[in-house]
């Protein structure tokens, strides 16, 4: 009779195991630097807009540069994303993805108000 019982539990063990999390994925985004949102970018105007709120509203410009020929400056706000997924399956299939991407806005400023701007 013993031998009748080894079985069904083992039976019941493979299935508890094998019911348990054989699938796992993570994933993890981060951004460096000065991101300048989609929608805090369109609100600049050129021709418009002031240098003083665009330095209050994206913080601290990463270069600022004078354009020659020119009474401009052109400042640049630079960042990087950073994108890492992983997933696997228990025993049978493991994988990674990394990404990175650079991003940068310009903003043109001249005599203290905004002539031009764009994405780089």
């Amino acid at each position: 009779m013993r031998m009748s019982m080894i079985r069904p539990v083992c039976i019941c063990l493979v299935a508890a195991l094998a019911g348990g999390c054989l699938v796992s994925a993570s994933s993890n985004e981060k951004r460096t630097g000065n991101y300048v949102a989609d929608s805090t970018f369109s609100q600049i105007e050129p021709g418009k807009t002031s240098a003083g709120w665009v330095k209050a509203t994206l913080g601290e410009r990463d270069t600022k540069e004078k354009v020659a020929d020119s009474n401009s400056e052109i400042w640049k706000y630079s960042y990087t994303e950073k994108k890492e997924s992983s997933g696997a399956v228990f025993l049978l299939f493991g994988g990674s993805d990394r990404k990175e991407k650079t991003g940068h806005a310009f903003v043109e400023i001249k005599d203290g108000v905004v002539v031009n701007k764009w994405r780089g």
